[in-house]
């Protein structure tokens, strides 16, 4: 029986977006606006919030059963570092024909749609409590005084459809094959370790053929 594939899920959402760095935007049409926000963490995660919650708190409570306050202060701990992950990825995004506007950490910035390079979607495999997984994230490329800056943002708080409409409302056209590139960069430091063995063995039957040489003019 064929495996129903999630239309929806990131995976393949990262599949039909453009996720090549090294494309080149050509043409945005349409208004498209992102928020990130605490609702969609929810929206999307709601079932492994609550069990990761459930089991870090059973967790604390079997390990500090004796210490009540202990207790108390690791479930303050993971809620701080929730709140400060909340708060690091909230943002509110919105592209049209002539504009950029991004608002985070109480700042906005406007980027001009003709100094944008690139918008695409990474990915990072990543470890949550041990399990692995993968951080996706929207980069934006645009120029600042001839150089590329980039912006980085965690969309795990935002919604899926959002991210399809953006994309579907840019143009793209791809500089060079990304694919090829990590094949290049894999090629490139096999040959380094390669010269790194290589040189490590030469200089290893040299300082052996040097002590033998010490050796035998002692003994003679």
């Amino acid at each position: 029986m064929k495996k129903k594939i999630n239309q929806n899920s990131w995976k393949e959402i990262y599949k039909k977006c453009n996720h090549n760095m090294y494309s080149q935007l050509t043409n945005v049409q349409g208004k498209t606006e992102i928020k990130s926000n605490i609702k969609n963490l929810f929206l999307n995660y709601k079932m492994v919030i609550i069990v990761s919650f459930a089991v870090l708190l059973a967790i604390f409570i079997y390990a500090f059963r004796n210490n009540p306050i202990a207790i108390l202060y690791s479930i303050g701990f993971i809620f701080l570092i929730f709140i400060f992950m909340i708060y690091s990825s909230t943002f509110t995004l919105k592209l049209d024909e002539n504009k950029l506007t991004l608002k985070m950490n109480f700042q906005t910035s406007n980027i001009p749609t003709n100094d944008l390079a690139n918008i695409y979607l990474s990915r990072d495999k990543t470890n949550f409590f041990w399990i692995p997984v993968y951080a996706y994230l929207l980069n934006i490329i645009y120029i600042v005084n001839d150089k590329p800056e980039i912006i980085s943002l965690p969309i795990v708080m935002t919604d899926k459809k959002s991210i399809k409409k953006l994309f579907s409302n840019i143009e793209t056209k791809k500089i060079k094959d990304e694919e090829e590139e990590i094949n290049n960069k894999k090629h490139n430091n096999k040959i380094v370790i390669l010269t790194i063995i290589i040189v490590s063995i030469i200089v290893l039957v040299v300082l052996s053929l040097i002590l033998g040489i010490i050796y035998k003019n002692r003994n003679i």
